[in-house]
């Protein structure tokens, strides 16, 4: 948001339809010449000095229809207000033309253009990032330039991109004639931020705690760059999921970021179809993601990266162990789009991977971790999301996840049904499949606590929820044993909070529809609960 100090005003003011008069008329060569004796006159020709922003072109196509015989102060004022409305319609808002002092009876008549530049840009109450690095990334606002409006608002789009830092500009009449100052108002805080949750998100077979913590900076070597790390523990016993990840992120460019990221694993997780399988490995990745075309209520991001995924899995059936190990190297492709109205908000995101046969572990290597797998694989990973606010503060939530692949996939790409992320009431992973589809609806009750009007800004929420969850995965050329398609459903019940912005929590009561063996009996209640605080 910007604001024009009254000062600033007063530099448009001269090319005013009145300065225009005074100009013409009692500003002529000859003192006997009174403006009752002219009523109109001849323009061949508008001189415009000093226009360095516009072409030719566009400085001939806005005063043209002002040229002719019959001509009156109202036509030089209506050529002066055109030109000027064509350089505040590029952004140039700090641009006024003027009408000098003149004699129209020549038939020439000069228009004056005063591109008011930055006189001194200052950057004030930076305290976490450097002053020097906010000026180098607001270029259009530098000493000496024409400010850009349009390009000034894009600046202090990206410079605002940081969640920790809020850039706010400020116009004012310069010191000097001619110039503007602009101050860059900064509310910024220390880019540090960190999670630790314990939840019981746990697959069979495994204990049921699970440890979450992570940790980021963003604003490494002052260059907006931002690194984190995770990890994710088992602590009753740190042989059922041990994970440790890590990233970085680079903005290498307007519009453009390079993420790095790698995660080891050494944990055991049940999946179906009678065996076990131990996991250990790690995987690499980079990619780039680009901001696309976007408007006030809707954004979208595309990304493509490739990932080295090296994983030392054992498969053990009954007493036998088969050692599986394979390394290989996906390509992704996402896209990803959000929308927000005033009483909704939907997000969508797909994303295409693939593999080349030839790449990484030989053909034999992935027939004899999934039947029938061959190294040469592509599926579609779709997600879209939408929630809906409805009267008295409650909301309405919907949720769509799906899978297409054109083959038999080995464990690291086939998708996992059952948990709180697809069907509540089931163990994490109870089932996983080639191809998969999950739906979700469920009511949010108005929150408890919180703001109860739009201009309370108070963060607090406390609601409650019912749900009801589906899925239906399947898997191609099933061995003895395995089935081909699995169904999920359940109905359930459950609670958010979110008290003084740090802490948070949720509780879910799923009963599942469908029984699935084991730990998951039809009719039976599964508590799934997340406790969390973040800084």
């Amino acid at each position: 948001m910007f604001r024009f100090h009254s000062s600033i005003s007063k530099l448009t003011h001269f090319g005013c339809k009145s300065a225009a008069l005074i100009c013409l008329y009692l500003g002529v060569a000859s003192p006997v010449l009174s403006a009752q004796e002219i009523t109109s006159f001849y323009i061949r020709e508008y001189r415009v000095e000093g226009a360095k922003r516009l072409k030719k072109l566009e400085v001939e196509e806005a005063v043209y229809p002002f040229l002719g015989p019959g001509r009156t102060p109202a036509d030089v004022e209506q050529a002066r207000a055109a030109l000027e409305k064509v350089y505040h319609d590029k952004g140039f808002q700090t641009v006024s033309i003027g009408v000098p002092q003149q004699d129209p009876r020549w038939g020439v008549i000069r228009l004056e253009v005063l591109e008011n530049k930055v006189g001194r840009l200052r950057v004030n109450g930076a305290r976490f990032f450097l002053p020097s690095r906010i000026k180098r990334e607001a270029p259009s606002m530098a000493e000496g330039a024409t400010p850009d409006m349009n390009q000034v608002k894009k600046e202090i789009i990206g410079l605002n991109r940081l969640t920790d830092r809020r850039v706010t500009p400020e116009l004012r009449a310069g010191a000097e004639a001619g110039t503007v100052d602009i101050d860059l108002n900064v509310e910024d805080e220390r880019p540090l931020h960190g999670s630790l949750e314990l939840n019981n998100r746990n697959s069979a077979d495994t204990t049921g705690l699970r440890l979450n913590g992570s940790i980021s900076y963003g604003n490494l070597f002052q260059l907006g760059h931002t690194g984190g790390l995770s990890f994710q523990v088992a602590p009753q016993d740190p042989d059922d999921a041990l994970v440790f990840s890590g990233y970085y992120l680079a903005r290498v460019s307007d519009g453009m970021s390079l993420i790095f990221q790698g995660s080891k694993q050494d944990s055991d997780i049940s999946t179906s179809g009678g065996a076990n399988v131990v996991g250990r490995g790690h995987t690499l990745g980079l990619r780039a993601l680009f901001d696309l075309p976007s408007a006030e209520k809707f954004y979208q991001t595309f990304s493509f990266g490739i990932d080295y995924k090296n994983l030392s899995e054992d498969i053990l059936i009954g007493k036998d162990t088969v050692a599986s190990p394979i390394e290989y190297y996906p390509v992704s492709a996402s896209y990803d789009a959000s929308w927000t109205e005033e009483k909704s908000f939907t997000e969508f995101s797909t994303s295409l991977n693939f593999h080349l046969r030839g790449l990484g572990s030989d053909e034999s290597d992935y027939s004899e971790k999934r039947f029938n797998a061959d190294g040469s694989f592509v599926y579609l990973r779709s997600d879209l999301t939408h929630t809906h606010d409805l009267k008295c503060g409650s909301q309405l939530f919907g949720k769509i996840q799906s899978q297409i692949s054109s083959q038999p996939l080995v464990s690291g790409e086939q998708i996992s049904g059952g948990g709180l992320g697809t069907v509540r009431g089931y163990l994490e992973s109870q089932s996983t499949g080639d191809n998969a589809i999950f739906g979700t609806v469920e009511f949010r009750s108005p929150s408890l606590i919180g703001a109860k009007d739009d201009d309370d800004s108070n963060s607090d929420e406390w609601r409650f929820h019912a749900f009801s969850d589906a899925g239906l995965l399947g898997i191609y050329d099933p061995l003895p044993g395995q089935k081909k398609r699995t169904g999920l459903a359940s109905v359930g019940v459950g609670t958010r909070f979110k008290v003084r912005e740090h802490y948070n929590g949720s509780l879910d009561l799923g009963v599942p529809i469908v029984g699935q063996g084991g730990n998951s009996q039809a009719g039976d209640i599964r508590v799934t609960f997340r406790g969390w605080a973040d800084f």
